[in-house]
């Protein structure tokens, strides 16, 4: 573990370095009003440190030193990860390996088990690319179910049809705001049609009912018969991806 170098300060965000792997690593510490500290990898794969207000220098680097095995499992699993999503995809419950056409094109074709991209993406720029992509994707694909169920949940609705919003959500698949906001996960385009479209119609019965009662999955039953078949199906999923 290295000392704490000169820290970068703006308002209750502050920045140090340790060592991992050989090799010097950021770490991002937010201070807030908390009582314990808390260790994560985020999205981009940079370590942060939620810490309380006020944490003493010793405490948090001996926090930082009891977890450093931790770290440097997480930061090998994001790396594998980060080299996996370079060379396949996941796409409406199918995978497609990655090779750059040789057609000149501006978007991916895919064909049977492979993803063409275009010429003009590189390795460097694949991920941003792809998700861009796949941004694109989810919103066509969503507000057609959006579209194709609202109907049947018009009348009576707390709320008016729900506005789409695609996110990167880390333990939600979807989420419903009496707003009339609905928040779905990106990964969502990873599944297979079916469970989307359990995941869609489960959101839209809560512009019925904000929680999940009785009368929730009364509805949710007369709308999707079959959803406890598919939210199984969704459960298997999440515990052998560790999505």
């Amino acid at each position: 573990m290295s000392p704490l170098r000169q820290s970068v300060r703006h308002k209750s965000i502050h920045q140090t370095s340790i060592e991992l792997q050989g090799r010097e690593v950021v770490v991002t510490i937010h201070a807030m009003k908390r009582k314990s500290l808390r260790l994560g990898i985020n999205a981009k794969g940079e370590v942060e440190v939620k810490v309380p207000l006020r944490c003493p220098q010793n405490e948090l680097l001996a926090f930082l030193s009891q977890h450093t095995a931790w770290l440097e499992n997480r930061l090998t699993h994001f790396n594998k990860v980060e080299q996996s999503q370079k060379e396949k995809m996941q796409y409406l419950g199918k995978y497609y390996r990655f090779q750059q056409s040789t057609q000149k094109s501006k978007q991916p074709v895919l064909i049977e088990d492979t993803c063409y991209y275009p010429q003009s993406w590189t390795e460097q720029n694949l991920l941003a690319k792809v998700e861009a992509w796949q941004r694109t994707q989810a919103k066509e694909v969503f507000e057609q179910l959006i579209d194709k169920w609202w109907p049947h949940f018009s009348q009576g609705a707390l709320i008016a049809r729900p506005v789409l919003r695609v996110k990167k959500m880390r333990s939600r698949w979807g989420s419903l705001s009496s707003k009339g906001n609905i928040n779905l996960s990106l990964k969502l385009l990873e599944l297979s049609p079916s469970i989307i479209e359990m995941v869609v119609v489960h959101e839209l019965c809560h512009s019925h009912y904000f929680d999940h009662s009785a009368n929730f999955y009364r509805l949710m039953a007369e709308k999707l018969p079959d959803y406890k078949t598919r939210e199984i199906e969704l459960r298997n999923i999440e515990k052998s991806c560790a999505y």
